[in-house]
């Protein structure tokens, strides 16, 4: 009887569903919805695109919440957990249909919203305090945009001006320009992270990495950076450590690096040590300990208790700069991963901060060789080369782009004004690649996605869509993917970043684009 019960339930609720790399659907059980064997996922539902980045980034097991679909002219509330397949050539996706539930959570938490606001007065002062703390991270948002837009250029130019034949002085300046640039770029996105981490905005997320070239690839860096300002470096990395962990390495690298930065602002003669070390050799999750020694000023007695507060510096004379956001981020950061940040300080002969991660040991630990093929920009000058459509409204940043894609001269670049203008330009010219700014007059880089995926000609709404903004929160990248981006890159520029994005794209474009070739001519 219970296995009758619980077939009927199952049934009714969820689907099976097995796709491949292309997104070509291999089985499905069709509980739920009549979805085609051979048929693309995405034409199911333009949603799926955000799949790719499930192969990409080789996510084991991922899940999508409160997924919004419209099928038949009924709504839906769905559910869908995601696992990778033996061999990695398969994913599995598992449909749960939640759409009563999410209605009635709904409903419930309305009512009982409702309720609290017109029975406690209370609430009423905590409403504005949360409508101050929208306020502010929004202009804060808000400011991150406007300063990134003209920085784009700024960092960008500076690059074009690096590959010129200038002379060995106006070199120098020009380092010094770009290296204020990063200085600029690295406070917007402490003064971010803060705003995210006050909202609970900030999550950590585990994921398998090469922890081993993670830190031996910090520690070169500072080793550079040391010998510019004549300081010793020592770098120590146990043994014990595997090589592939499981962890949140971007969280915990801003950490390290806020620290490394830390001790290399405050320290003018001696040297800086860098050491990673566990106690434990578990087979499943290990603590590793990170430690940052400087020999420089030190940290008087009275003000340890103060130096993670935000804005807060040892020196008030000006002698060292900075924001002072870098050790406020470090605490609220650690307090994320879940570890206590420890310091150890005599002034007058250096300091030590400190703090222990515990990360999965991952099961695999081989190294995994990808054959990454690489364009001969030399013969591509010399044949029909991949044609890219630009999105962007601010011209200084179209002039950029020209000046980057002229110097690469691996593709040819149109550009468009607003979104409005991409898809005319779409339904009049073959492209190859479509690169969107978000924020655009007319028709935002958003809808522009939104129409290219719902477009009636196939080969139009097939085509990589890359995402290129000074909008940097996590809201904006989710719904990048819910309109069915393919990536998402911020500004300013990075050009080895953005160039290699295009070729991972076009690669995997061309086989869809084959795959496609095939389907149309039996049909």
């Amino acid at each position: 009887m219970l296995d009758n019960l619980r077939q009927d339930f199952i049934n009714k609720t969820t689907q099976l569903v097995v796709v491949n790399r292309e997104l070509e659907v291999v089985d499905s059980d069709n509980n739920l919805f009549d979805i085609d064997k051979n048929s693309n996922i995405t034409d199911f539902h333009p949603f799926f695109f955000a799949l790719t980045t499930i192969f990409d980034e080789d996510l084991q097991e991922e899940t999508f919440f409160c997924v919004q679909m419209e099928v038949l002219g009924k709504h839906y509330f769905i559910d869908i957990k995601t696992y990778i397949g033996e061999g990695g050539d398969t994913l599995v996706l598992i449909l749960n249909d939640l759409t009563d539930h999410y209605k009635t959570v709904h409903q419930i938490k309305q009512v009982r919203n409702e309720s609290i606001i017109n029975f406690n007065i209370s609430q009423e002062l905590n409403q504005q305090l949360e409508i101050q703390r929208s306020f502010k991270n929004k202009f804060l948002a808000n400011v991150s945009h406007e300063i990134r837009t003209p920085l784009n250029s700024i960092v960008g130019f500076i690059s074009v001006l690096e590959n010129t034949e200038i002379s060995r002085e106006q070199l120098d300046v020009l380092h010094i320009i770009k290296d204020s640039s990063k200085n600029l770029v690295t406070i917007l996105d402490d003064l971010m992270d803060i705003s995210k981490i006050e909202a609970g905005k900030l999550d950590i997320k585990k994921r398998r990495f090469d922890f081993r070239e993670f830190v031996e690839k910090l520690a070169k860096t500072y080793q550079i950076r040391t010998d510019d300002k004549r300081l010793s470096f020592d770098f120590e990395l146990s043994s014990k450590i595997p090589r592939f962990l499981v962890g949140d390495h971007l969280r915990i690298n801003q950490v390290i690096v806020n620290l490394l930065e830390n001790a290399l602002k405050y320290t003018h003669q001696g040297g800086i040590k860098f050491s990673v070390t566990t106690s434990s050799v578990n087979a499943r999750r290990i603590p590793v300990t990170f430690e940052v020694t400087d020999t420089g000023i030190g940290i008087p007695k009275e003000k340890l208790d103060s130096i993670f507060d935000s804005f807060t510096q040892l020196e008030k004379r000006g002698l060292f700069g900075g924001s002072g956001l870098g050790l406020s981020i470090v605490k609220q950061l650690t307090d994320l991963l879940e570890s206590d940040l420890e310091v150890k300080s005599v002034e007058g002969e250096g300091s030590t901060f400190s703090f222990t991660v515990f990360m999965g040991v991952s099961h695999n630990q081989k190294k995994e060789k990808v054959a990454k093929k690489k364009r001969d920009k030399k013969d591509l000058k010399g044949g029909k080369r991949p044609r890219i459509l630009l999105g962007e409204d601010v011209e200084v940043n179209q002039l950029l782009m020209m000046r980057l894609f002229a110097d690469y001269g691996a593709y040819s670049l149109d550009i468009a004004k607003n979104g409005e203008r991409v898809i005319e330009y779409l339904d009049r010219f073959p492209y190859d690649l479509v690169i969107l700014d978000l924020t655009m007059p007319v028709m935002d880089g958003l809808d522009a996605a939104v129409q290219i995926r719902n477009s009636s000609n196939k080969k139009v709404s097939k085509l990589p869509i890359i995402a290129l903004t000074a909008r940097t929160s996590q809201e904006e990248q989710d719904a990048a993917k819910e309109a069915g981006m393919n990536a998402y890159l911020t500004k300013p520029i990075d050009a080895d970043l953005l160039f290699s994005t295009i070729e991972r794209l076009l690669s995997r474009y061309k086989r869809k684009d084959k795959v496609l070739e095939i389907s149309e001519e039996e049909e």
